[in-house]
Protein backbone atom coordinates (compact mmCIF):
# COMPACT_ATOMS: atom_id res chain seq x y z
CA UNK A 1 0.00 0.00 0.00
CA UNK A 2 1.30 3.20 -0.97
CA UNK A 3 0.26 6.76 0.16
CA UNK A 4 -2.11 7.95 -2.95
CA UNK A 5 -5.16 9.09 -3.86
CA UNK A 6 -7.56 6.39 -3.34
CA UNK A 7 -9.59 6.41 -6.61
CA UNK A 8 -12.43 8.43 -7.89
CA UNK A 9 -14.41 10.65 -5.34
CA UNK A 10 -17.66 12.18 -6.05
CA UNK A 11 -16.13 15.33 -7.25
CA UNK A 12 -13.01 13.84 -8.84
CA UNK A 13 -10.80 15.49 -6.42
CA UNK A 14 -7.97 14.23 -4.06
CA UNK A 15 -8.65 11.86 -1.08
CA UNK A 16 -7.97 12.38 2.69
CA UNK A 17 -6.65 9.55 4.52
CA UNK A 18 -7.66 9.17 7.87
CA UNK A 19 -5.66 7.18 10.16
CA UNK A 20 -6.68 6.30 13.96
CA UNK A 21 -6.53 3.56 16.45
CA UNK A 22 -9.84 1.94 17.78
CA UNK A 23 -10.50 2.86 21.17
CA UNK A 24 -13.87 2.12 22.81
CA UNK A 25 -14.18 5.39 25.29
CA UNK A 26 -13.26 7.28 22.27
CA UNK A 27 -14.90 6.09 19.57
CA UNK A 28 -18.36 7.71 19.46
CA UNK A 29 -16.40 11.61 19.80
CA UNK A 30 -13.75 10.35 17.25
CA UNK A 31 -16.53 9.10 14.41
CA UNK A 32 -18.46 12.28 15.54
CA UNK A 33 -15.57 14.45 14.28
CA UNK A 34 -14.59 12.49 11.08
CA UNK A 35 -18.01 12.60 10.07
CA UNK A 36 -18.61 16.44 10.58
CA UNK A 37 -14.84 16.98 8.57
CA UNK A 38 -16.21 14.01 6.05
CA UNK A 39 -19.20 15.94 5.49
CA UNK A 40 -17.69 19.34 5.03
CA UNK A 41 -14.63 18.01 2.47
CA UNK A 42 -17.46 16.07 0.46
CA UNK A 43 -19.45 19.25 -0.32
CA UNK A 44 -15.99 20.71 -2.11
CA UNK A 45 -15.65 17.57 -3.72
CA UNK A 46 -13.02 15.86 -1.67
CA UNK A 47 -13.46 12.18 -0.26
CA UNK A 48 -12.19 9.62 2.74
CA UNK A 49 -10.05 6.93 3.07
CA UNK A 50 -10.29 5.29 6.48
CA UNK A 51 -6.81 3.23 7.30
CA UNK A 52 -5.56 2.25 10.62
CA UNK A 53 -2.17 3.33 12.50
CA UNK A 54 -1.06 -0.21 12.22
CA UNK A 55 -1.75 0.10 8.31
CA UNK A 56 -0.33 3.69 8.15
CA UNK A 57 3.06 2.69 9.79
CA UNK A 58 3.17 -0.27 7.16
CA UNK A 59 3.53 1.78 4.14
CA UNK A 60 7.28 1.18 2.99
CA UNK A 61 9.23 4.80 2.80
CA UNK A 62 9.66 6.58 -0.29
CA UNK A 63 11.54 9.73 -0.79
CA UNK A 64 8.85 11.54 -2.38
CA UNK A 65 6.16 13.93 -1.66
CA UNK A 66 2.24 11.92 -1.21
CA UNK A 67 -0.59 13.20 -3.07
CA UNK A 68 -3.10 12.67 -0.03
CA UNK A 69 -2.94 14.73 3.06
CA UNK A 70 -3.24 12.53 5.92
CA UNK A 71 -5.35 12.95 9.05
CA UNK A 72 -4.22 11.49 11.72
CA UNK A 73 -6.32 11.11 15.53
CA UNK A 74 -4.06 9.43 18.11
CA UNK A 75 -5.95 7.84 21.80
CA UNK A 76 -4.83 8.03 24.38
CA UNK A 77 -2.80 4.70 24.64
CA UNK A 78 -0.59 5.47 21.83
CA UNK A 79 2.63 5.01 22.94
CA UNK A 80 5.72 7.73 22.47
CA UNK A 81 7.14 4.77 20.34
CA UNK A 82 4.18 4.80 17.97
CA UNK A 83 4.01 8.44 17.99
CA UNK A 84 7.78 8.70 17.01
CA UNK A 85 7.04 6.12 14.17
CA UNK A 86 4.82 8.24 12.83
CA UNK A 87 6.47 11.49 13.10
CA UNK A 88 9.19 9.68 10.82
CA UNK A 89 6.80 8.44 8.74
CA UNK A 90 5.68 11.50 7.45
CA UNK A 91 8.93 13.07 7.23
CA UNK A 92 10.41 9.89 5.09
CA UNK A 93 7.26 10.80 3.04
CA UNK A 94 6.72 13.93 3.17
CA UNK A 95 3.57 13.84 3.76
CA UNK A 96 1.17 16.81 4.57
CA UNK A 97 -0.78 15.74 7.68
CA UNK A 98 -2.91 16.94 10.59
CA UNK A 99 -2.38 15.38 13.53
CA UNK A 100 -5.04 15.36 16.87
CA UNK A 101 -3.79 14.82 19.92
CA UNK A 102 -5.07 14.74 23.61
CA UNK A 103 -4.37 15.94 27.08
CA UNK A 104 -2.32 13.06 27.70
CA UNK A 105 -0.06 13.47 24.97
CA UNK A 106 1.49 17.33 25.76
CA UNK A 107 5.19 15.85 25.33
CA UNK A 108 4.48 14.25 21.64
CA UNK A 109 2.52 17.26 20.46
CA UNK A 110 5.55 19.76 21.21
CA UNK A 111 7.52 16.89 19.20
CA UNK A 112 5.33 16.62 16.06
CA UNK A 113 5.40 20.70 15.95
CA UNK A 114 9.46 21.04 16.18
CA UNK A 115 9.52 18.70 13.31
CA UNK A 116 7.28 21.31 11.30
CA UNK A 117 4.27 18.76 11.62
CA UNK A 118 0.91 20.28 12.06
CA UNK A 119 -0.63 19.50 15.34
CA UNK A 120 -3.98 20.52 17.14
CA UNK A 121 -6.44 18.84 19.88
CA UNK A 122 -8.28 16.32 19.51
CA UNK A 123 -11.39 18.70 20.68
CA UNK A 124 -10.47 21.09 17.62
CA UNK A 125 -14.01 22.48 15.76
CA UNK A 126 -14.28 20.13 13.04
CA UNK A 127 -14.76 23.11 10.98
CA UNK A 128 -11.30 24.37 11.61
CA UNK A 129 -9.90 20.82 11.09
CA UNK A 130 -12.00 20.30 7.39
CA UNK A 131 -10.33 24.06 6.39
CA UNK A 132 -6.54 22.73 7.29
CA UNK A 133 -7.26 19.23 5.20
CA UNK A 134 -9.01 21.10 2.32
CA UNK A 135 -5.53 23.63 2.27
CA UNK A 136 -3.25 20.58 2.97
CA UNK A 137 -4.86 18.53 -0.32
CA UNK A 138 -4.84 22.30 -2.50
CA UNK A 139 -0.96 22.92 -2.19
CA UNK A 140 -0.27 18.97 -2.52
CA UNK A 141 0.27 19.48 -6.54
CA UNK A 142 2.61 22.32 -6.10
CA UNK A 143 4.04 20.18 -3.16
CA UNK A 144 4.48 17.29 -5.53
CA UNK A 145 5.93 19.37 -8.69
CA UNK A 146 8.91 20.86 -5.95
CA UNK A 147 9.24 16.81 -4.56
CA UNK A 148 9.64 15.88 -8.32
CA UNK A 149 12.18 18.37 -9.45
CA UNK A 150 14.04 18.32 -6.24
CA UNK A 151 14.22 14.51 -7.06
CA UNK A 152 15.65 15.78 -10.93
CA UNK A 153 18.36 17.97 -9.11
CA UNK A 154 19.23 15.41 -6.11
CA UNK A 155 20.11 12.72 -9.81
CA UNK A 156 21.62 15.62 -11.05
CA UNK A 157 24.10 16.83 -8.60
CA UNK A 158 24.63 13.02 -7.53
CA UNK A 159 25.83 12.56 -10.89
CA UNK A 160 27.97 15.74 -10.86
CA UNK A 161 29.20 14.29 -7.82
CA UNK A 162 30.32 11.08 -9.36
CA UNK A 163 32.19 12.85 -12.04
CA UNK A 164 33.66 14.76 -10.10
CA UNK A 165 34.76 12.00 -8.02
CA UNK A 166 36.36 10.56 -11.19
CA UNK A 167 37.58 13.48 -12.09
CA UNK A 168 39.37 13.99 -8.94
CA UNK A 169 40.48 10.21 -9.07
CA UNK A 170 41.97 10.66 -12.82
CA UNK A 171 43.43 14.17 -11.75
CA UNK A 172 45.41 12.32 -9.08
CA UNK A 173 46.44 9.81 -11.21
CA UNK A 174 47.62 12.66 -13.88
CA UNK A 175 49.72 14.11 -11.19
CA UNK A 176 51.26 10.87 -9.87
CA UNK A 177 52.29 10.11 -13.46
CA UNK A 178 53.96 13.32 -13.80
CA UNK A 179 55.90 12.69 -10.44
CA UNK A 180 57.26 9.59 -11.74
CA UNK A 181 59.02 11.50 -14.72
CA UNK A 182 61.24 13.70 -11.64
CA UNK A 183 63.30 12.51 -9.71
CA UNK A 184 63.20 10.47 -6.69
CA UNK A 185 66.15 11.46 -5.07
CA UNK A 186 68.69 13.74 -5.39
CA UNK A 187 72.12 12.59 -6.58
CA UNK A 188 74.85 13.07 -4.84
CA UNK A 189 77.80 15.62 -5.10
CA UNK A 190 80.70 15.57 -3.29
CA UNK A 191 81.07 19.39 -1.53
CA UNK A 192 77.66 20.69 -2.58
CA UNK A 193 74.34 20.34 -1.36
CA UNK A 194 70.90 20.18 -3.29
CA UNK A 195 67.62 21.14 -2.46
CA UNK A 196 64.19 21.50 -4.48
CA UNK A 197 60.89 23.23 -3.75
CA UNK A 198 58.20 22.02 -5.93
CA UNK A 199 54.38 23.50 -5.42
CA UNK A 200 52.06 22.40 -8.06
CA UNK A 201 49.42 25.02 -7.99
CA UNK A 202 46.85 22.28 -8.60
CA UNK A 203 46.69 18.56 -9.22
CA UNK A 204 48.88 18.47 -11.99
CA UNK A 205 51.86 21.36 -12.79
CA UNK A 206 53.20 23.46 -15.45
CA UNK A 207 56.49 22.92 -14.12
CA UNK A 208 58.62 20.04 -14.87
CA UNK A 209 62.68 20.08 -13.17
CA UNK A 210 65.20 17.32 -13.23
CA UNK A 211 68.59 16.72 -11.61
CA UNK A 212 70.97 14.04 -13.52
CA UNK A 213 74.48 12.45 -13.19
CA UNK A 214 75.79 13.08 -16.57
CA UNK A 215 79.10 11.30 -16.05
CA UNK A 216 81.21 11.17 -12.89
CA UNK A 217 82.22 14.60 -13.12
CA UNK A 218 79.08 16.42 -14.25
CA UNK A 219 75.72 17.07 -13.24
CA UNK A 220 72.69 18.61 -15.19
CA UNK A 221 69.72 20.66 -13.72
CA UNK A 222 66.94 21.38 -15.76
CA UNK A 223 63.94 23.13 -15.38
CA UNK A 224 61.27 24.14 -17.56
CA UNK A 225 57.65 26.00 -17.50
CA UNK A 226 54.96 25.33 -19.81
CA UNK A 227 53.23 28.01 -20.77
CA UNK A 228 49.61 28.08 -18.96
CA UNK A 229 48.16 26.01 -16.12
CA UNK A 230 46.19 22.91 -15.48
CA UNK A 231 46.39 19.50 -17.77
CA UNK A 232 47.32 20.93 -21.38
CA UNK A 233 50.75 22.83 -19.41
CA UNK A 234 51.36 19.32 -17.75
CA UNK A 235 50.96 17.59 -20.67
CA UNK A 236 53.63 19.61 -22.54
CA UNK A 237 55.81 18.96 -19.90
CA UNK A 238 55.92 15.19 -21.04
CA UNK A 239 56.44 16.45 -23.92
CA UNK A 240 59.33 18.70 -22.98
CA UNK A 241 61.02 15.66 -20.97
CA UNK A 242 60.95 13.07 -23.47
CA UNK A 243 62.29 15.77 -26.19
CA UNK A 244 65.17 16.79 -24.32
CA UNK A 245 68.58 14.85 -25.47
CA UNK A 246 71.14 14.92 -22.44
CA UNK A 247 73.62 12.05 -23.19
CA UNK A 248 74.27 10.90 -26.66
CA UNK A 249 76.04 7.89 -28.07
CA UNK A 250 76.66 5.02 -25.51
CA UNK A 251 78.91 3.03 -23.91
CA UNK A 252 82.91 4.41 -24.31
CA UNK A 253 81.14 7.07 -27.19
CA UNK A 254 78.46 8.46 -24.57
CA UNK A 255 78.72 12.61 -24.15
CA UNK A 256 76.45 14.66 -22.79
CA UNK A 257 75.16 17.87 -25.19
CA UNK A 258 76.09 21.10 -24.19
CA UNK A 259 73.13 23.04 -22.59
CA UNK A 260 72.98 25.48 -25.77
CA UNK A 261 72.56 22.43 -28.14
CA UNK A 262 70.20 20.47 -25.94
CA UNK A 263 67.64 23.49 -25.91
CA UNK A 264 68.21 24.25 -29.71
CA UNK A 265 67.03 20.26 -30.11
CA UNK A 266 64.21 20.20 -27.77
CA UNK A 267 63.02 23.64 -29.60
CA UNK A 268 63.30 21.96 -32.89
CA UNK A 269 61.38 18.55 -31.87
CA UNK A 270 58.54 21.14 -30.08
CA UNK A 271 57.99 22.94 -33.32
CA UNK A 272 57.94 20.21 -35.52
CA UNK A 273 54.99 18.63 -33.56
CA UNK A 274 52.96 21.66 -33.23
CA UNK A 275 49.44 21.74 -33.66
CA UNK A 276 46.77 23.90 -35.46
CA UNK A 277 47.36 25.43 -31.67
CA UNK A 278 50.76 26.09 -30.75
CA UNK A 279 52.15 25.44 -26.90
CA UNK A 280 55.09 27.46 -25.70
CA UNK A 281 57.46 26.84 -22.87
CA UNK A 282 60.51 28.67 -20.98
CA UNK A 283 63.27 26.43 -19.54
CA UNK A 284 66.74 26.64 -18.16
CA UNK A 285 69.28 23.83 -18.16
CA UNK A 286 72.80 23.88 -16.44
CA UNK A 287 75.51 21.95 -15.96
CA UNK A 288 77.75 21.09 -13.19
CA UNK A 289 81.41 20.65 -13.34
CA UNK A 290 82.57 19.15 -10.03
CA UNK A 291 86.36 19.49 -11.39
CA UNK A 292 86.67 22.85 -12.38
CA UNK A 293 83.43 23.96 -10.23
CA UNK A 294 81.77 25.88 -13.48
CA UNK A 295 78.50 25.74 -14.30
CA UNK A 296 77.20 26.12 -17.52
CA UNK A 297 73.96 27.34 -18.62
CA UNK A 298 71.65 28.15 -21.54
CA UNK A 299 67.89 29.54 -21.39
CA UNK A 300 65.16 29.59 -23.20
CA UNK A 301 62.66 33.20 -22.44
CA UNK A 302 63.43 31.69 -18.68
CA UNK A 303 63.72 34.15 -15.45
CA UNK A 304 67.56 34.61 -15.11
CA UNK A 305 69.34 31.91 -12.68
CA UNK A 306 70.66 33.46 -9.53
CA UNK A 307 74.34 33.23 -8.32
CA UNK A 308 74.48 34.29 -4.42
CA UNK A 309 78.40 35.44 -4.07
CA UNK A 310 79.20 34.13 -0.51
CA UNK A 311 82.27 36.82 -0.37
CA UNK A 312 80.14 40.05 -1.20
CA UNK A 313 76.66 39.45 -0.68
CA UNK A 314 76.13 40.43 -4.40
CA UNK A 315 73.66 38.45 -6.12
CA UNK A 316 74.00 37.62 -10.17
CA UNK A 317 71.44 37.23 -12.61
CA UNK A 318 72.66 35.01 -15.47
CA UNK A 319 70.41 36.22 -18.06
CA UNK A 320 68.50 33.89 -20.82
CA UNK A 321 69.67 34.55 -23.97
CA UNK A 322 67.22 32.75 -26.31
CA UNK A 323 63.48 32.50 -27.15
CA UNK A 324 60.53 30.53 -25.91
CA UNK A 325 60.77 27.19 -26.86
CA UNK A 326 57.86 26.09 -29.49
CA UNK A 327 57.72 29.46 -31.35
CA UNK A 328 60.78 29.41 -33.70
CA UNK A 329 62.74 26.55 -35.21
CA UNK A 330 66.24 26.05 -36.12
CA UNK A 331 66.93 29.21 -33.64
CA UNK A 332 70.43 29.09 -31.24
CA UNK A 333 70.50 29.27 -27.97
CA UNK A 334 73.54 31.03 -25.91
CA UNK A 335 74.92 29.51 -23.12
CA UNK A 336 77.26 31.38 -20.27
CA UNK A 337 79.91 29.53 -17.80
CA UNK A 338 80.60 30.85 -14.75
CA UNK A 339 82.62 29.87 -11.97
CA UNK A 340 80.81 29.26 -8.47
CA UNK A 341 83.37 29.64 -5.65
CA UNK A 342 83.07 28.09 -1.81
CA UNK A 343 80.09 29.47 -0.11
CA UNK A 344 78.14 30.18 -2.91
CA UNK A 345 74.74 29.55 -3.97
CA UNK A 346 73.40 28.60 -7.43
CA UNK A 347 69.53 28.99 -8.21
CA UNK A 348 67.38 28.08 -10.53
CA UNK A 349 63.48 28.84 -10.60
CA UNK A 350 59.72 29.17 -12.43
CA UNK A 351 58.23 32.65 -12.37
CA UNK A 352 55.58 31.25 -10.36
CA UNK A 353 58.10 32.90 -7.60
CA UNK A 354 57.71 36.72 -9.09
CA UNK A 355 53.70 36.51 -7.73
CA UNK A 356 54.22 34.04 -4.68
CA UNK A 357 54.98 36.98 -2.67
CA UNK A 358 52.52 39.70 -3.16
CA UNK A 359 52.81 43.05 -1.34
CA UNK A 360 51.16 43.51 2.15
CA UNK A 361 48.34 45.95 1.25
CA UNK A 362 47.44 44.05 -1.75
CA UNK A 363 43.96 43.09 -2.02
CA UNK A 364 41.64 41.41 -5.11
CA UNK A 365 43.79 40.85 -7.86
CA UNK A 366 46.38 42.97 -7.38
CA UNK A 367 47.74 39.45 -5.28
CA UNK A 368 48.60 38.23 -8.90
CA UNK A 369 50.70 41.10 -9.83
CA UNK A 370 54.35 40.41 -10.09
CA UNK A 371 57.12 41.88 -7.11
CA UNK A 372 60.44 41.91 -7.02
CA UNK A 373 60.16 40.62 -3.77
CA UNK A 374 60.55 37.04 -4.46
CA UNK A 375 64.51 37.92 -5.48
CA UNK A 376 64.79 38.51 -1.99
CA UNK A 377 63.22 35.61 -0.19
CA UNK A 378 65.15 33.31 -2.92
CA UNK A 379 68.59 34.87 -1.83
CA UNK A 380 68.24 34.87 1.91
CA UNK A 381 68.12 31.22 1.52
CA UNK A 382 70.94 31.26 -0.48
CA UNK A 383 72.51 33.25 2.73
CA UNK A 384 70.86 31.33 5.40
CA UNK A 385 72.19 30.91 9.35
CA UNK A 386 72.21 26.65 9.04
CA UNK A 387 72.10 24.09 6.05
CA UNK A 388 70.46 24.13 2.84
CA UNK A 389 67.48 21.97 3.93
CA UNK A 390 66.95 24.47 6.93
CA UNK A 391 67.27 27.21 4.51
CA UNK A 392 64.04 25.96 2.24
CA UNK A 393 62.60 25.02 5.40
CA UNK A 394 62.15 29.16 6.01
CA UNK A 395 61.46 29.83 2.54
CA UNK A 396 58.47 27.06 2.17
CA UNK A 397 57.04 28.66 6.05
CA UNK A 398 57.35 31.76 4.23
CA UNK A 399 55.16 31.20 1.00
CA UNK A 400 52.52 29.52 3.37
CA UNK A 401 51.94 32.70 5.83
CA UNK A 402 51.20 34.66 2.25
CA UNK A 403 47.93 35.94 1.59
CA UNK A 404 46.22 33.27 -0.60
CA UNK A 405 48.93 30.87 -0.26
CA UNK A 406 45.73 27.93 -0.39
CA UNK A 407 45.12 29.12 -4.29
CA UNK A 408 48.57 30.55 -5.64
CA UNK A 409 48.45 31.66 -8.86
CA UNK A 410 51.04 29.57 -10.40
CA UNK A 411 52.97 26.56 -10.15
CA UNK A 412 56.29 27.00 -7.83
CA UNK A 413 59.88 25.58 -8.34
CA UNK A 414 63.52 26.61 -7.95
CA UNK A 415 66.47 24.34 -7.79
CA UNK A 416 69.07 24.83 -5.25
CA UNK A 417 73.13 24.00 -5.17
CA UNK A 418 75.28 25.05 -2.42
CA UNK A 419 78.57 24.00 -1.00
CA UNK A 420 78.20 22.32 1.71
CA UNK A 421 78.59 24.23 4.63
CA UNK A 422 78.21 27.34 2.83
CA UNK A 423 75.34 29.09 4.68
CA UNK A 424 76.70 28.77 8.07
CA UNK A 425 80.82 29.63 6.65
CA UNK A 426 78.29 32.95 5.27
CA UNK A 427 76.47 33.77 8.53
CA UNK A 428 80.03 33.23 10.67
CA UNK A 429 81.39 35.99 8.05
CA UNK A 430 78.70 38.03 8.56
Amino acid sequence: MGLRIAGKTPGNGPTILVACSTSTSENEQRNSLIRIIESQLESHGIGIEHISIDQLLSIQPKRSAVQSPILIILCEHDSDQTINRITDLLAEHLAPALVLTGQSHLHATLSLRAQGIMCESVSIDPIHASIILWTLAQRQPAIQQLSAELRITEMSINSVHTEINKLHEELASAASIQREYMPNALPDIEGFDIGVVYRPASYVSGDIYDVIELDEDHTGFFLADAVGHGVPAALMTMVITQGLHKIEGKGDEARFVQPNEALRRLNNTMTEHQGDQARFATAVYAIHNKKTNEITVAGAGHPPSLLVRSETGEVEELESQGPLLGVFPDVEFEQTTITIEPGDVFIMYSDGFEVAFPNKDAIGDDRKRPTLTYINELTNTGSGIETLSDAIETLESHLDNQAGSLHQPDDITALFLASVGALSSSSAAA
